[in-house]
């Protein structure tokens, strides 16, 4: 074994002990990121039954058409939960139905700033095509508003955040 082959062979045990401490680092195999991903969506739903059966109270009013009774139930769980992104979501629902776009828009950025996992394809809570239409139908009603009022403060805010959703949505694995 001449001195090339023992270079050789301490570089190559070199390299795979600098591989497995960055799939330690990582957090292991592909496949044990992936278990690792189901298990903190569990952990993220893993409500008390209670606020859990109080949302789905919220979601069945909502269903049920019921604005009146789900908007103050809504109201109250956010102001008890209010790092919850679920209700922020269903808010932004009600306001959609009462056509009011762009107050929507602010309650989907709430959502997906608390819980990113809405414009992500790859889990159960996606809701891209949903944010999406209402981002759209909010820069119709910005751009409207901006035809007749091009000076309208308020309403350039209103187009920097349809810009800031648009880019999320972009960016998003949907």
């Amino acid at each position: 074994m001449d001195k090339l082959d023992k270079w050789t062979i301490f570089f190559v045990m070199a390299m795979a002990a600098y591989a497995s401490v960055l799939m330690a680092q990582a957090g292991g195999t592909p496949e044990q990121r992936k278990i690792g991903t189901a298990e903190r969506q569990e952990r993220q739903q893993a409500l008390t039954p209670e606020v859990a059966g109080r949302i789905q109270l919220a979601k069945n009013l909502l269903i049920q058409d019921n604005l009146a009774k789900a908007e103050p139930l809504l109201e109250t769980l956010i102001t008890e939960f209010p790092y919850e992104g679920e209700l922020y979501l269903l808010k932004g629902d009600i306001l959609m139905r009462r056509q009011q776009p762009i107050a929507a828009m602010y309650e989907y950025k709430e959502a997906i700033l608390l819980n990113p996992d809405f414009l992500d394809k790859k889990t159960r809570q996606f809701q891209g095509k949903k944010i999406k239409v209402s981002v759209e139908e909010a820069m119709t009603a910005i751009d409207d508003g901006l035809a007749k009022k091009p000076g309208d403060g308020k309403l350039r805010e209103d187009r920097e955040t349809l810009y800031f959703m648009k880019r999320k949505l972009a960016g998003s694995c949907g």
